[in-house]
């Protein structure tokens, strides 16, 4: 992996993390700025019509608290 694109990858990983701190006081605004983090990060990888399904998941993740399921399906999704 080169270096840009590691230093991209710890970027996203540390906002990631600042986004789910907050999860249990709001995770509709959780859940909302993980789909905005990577539609800006990853233009293209989720197209307009599958928002709506992907911010669902985001929300029932950060509904429950689970910071590891966010991470990885995050992670899975744009890696």
């Amino acid at each position: 992996m080169m270096l840009e694109s590691r230093l991209k990858q710890a970027a996203l990983n540390t906002a990631v993390d600042v986004s789910l701190k907050r999860m249990k006081k709001s995770p509709e605004r959780c859940a909302r700025n993980l789909l905005e983090l990577a539609v800006t990060a990853y233009p293209g990888k989720i197209s307009k019509k599958d928002r709506p399904d992907f911010y669902q998941k985001l929300l029932d993740i950060c509904k429950r608290e689970a910071a590891e399921e966010a991470k990885s399906l995050f992670s899975n999704t744009f890696q």
